[in-house]
């Protein structure tokens, strides 16, 4: 009889391995996601991770960001570009489609290192195609460099454009 269960044994070794699995790890359902094993080395309860902010109900999106340093009369960008000169004022026309009973869009603008420039949010209520702007300037020069915006509704980021000033 101990040859049958050396051998079968060994061939469930053979197929574990053959299957990409390891003989001595824990189930997968016993397996920690990063952010729990991080909560776990802070010491933090599994239940006290920081859960992502909810999207809104509806079916409003935003379907295209324009930069550019001016605006037209229904606020879009009429020339867009992603390189600016260190005196511009960048403006940012976020399109929206869809409707919502409520969500709030906002802007970050931050260095390429992540540095937050400016934030700006606004409520919107939309039940038809939206143009929101978002404008950031300074009395100093920009300092030249890679830039990014980051388009969130309620707090999550859902489009995100690069652009250079020089």
């Amino acid at each position: 009889m101990r040859p049958i269960l050396t051998s079968l044994a060994l061939s469930l070794s053979l197929l574990l391995v053959a299957c990409g699995g390891d003989p001595d790890a824990t189930p997968a359902g016993d397996a920690a996601t990063p952010a729990q094993a991080a909560a776990d080395e802070a010491g933090a309860a599994p239940d006290a991770l920081p859960e992502e902010a909810p999207m809104p109900s509806g079916d409003f999106r935003v379907v295209a960001v324009e930069l550019g340093t001016e605006l037209d009369e229904e606020g879009r960008v009429p020339r867009p570009q992603d390189v600016f000169t260190t005196v511009d004022t960048i403006h940012a026309a976020v399109v929206g489609v869809g409707s919502s009973p409520g969500l709030t869009l906002s802007a970050r603008w931050l260095l390429e290192d992540g540095t937050q420039v400016a934030k700006a949010g606004q409520s919107l209520v939309p039940d038809a195609p939206t143009v929101t702007t978002f404008s950031i300037t300074q009395p100093e020069p920009w300092p030249a460099g890679t830039y990014r915006v980051e388009i969130a509704i309620n707090d999550r980021v859902v489009e995100t454009r690069s652009f250079n000033v020089q």
